[in-house]
């Protein structure tokens, strides 16, 4: 039952994936809108296990590569890709890394 945050719904309208984010909401315990950079940043502080970002400028995700990445979480691409330019963005805590990227499949 992770926390489980979010960008707002137009980045996953945008994208076509509604029913991807409803989904992932289901399966955890509380989701909550986040925008951008506070979303992962609860997950660098371990006040959230997973932050989804449907869309992701470089200069959104660069800094938070290696913020998420040394607080001892994962900041990956939607294809698991440990990059800032993947044009999406998912933080989430080690042992979920693998469960999310299924879901986002």
């Amino acid at each position: 039952d992770a926390l489980f945050c979010f960008t707002s719904i137009g980045g996953w309208e945008t994208i076509g994936r509604v029913e991807t984010l409803t989904r992932l909401s289901k399966k955890c315990k509380l989701s909550r809108g986040w925008g951008d950079c506070y979303g992962h940043m609860l997950v660098a502080t371990g006040r959230a296990e997973v932050m989804v970002d449907p869309l992701m400028n470089l200069w959104d995700a660069a800094a938070l590569l290696p913020i998420v990445t040394e607080a001892g979480a994962k900041f990956s691409d939607w294809t698991g890709a440990v990059t800032a330019a993947g044009g999406n963005g998912i933080s989430v805590c080690a042992r979920l890394h693998a469960e999310v990227l299924g879901e986002l499949q």
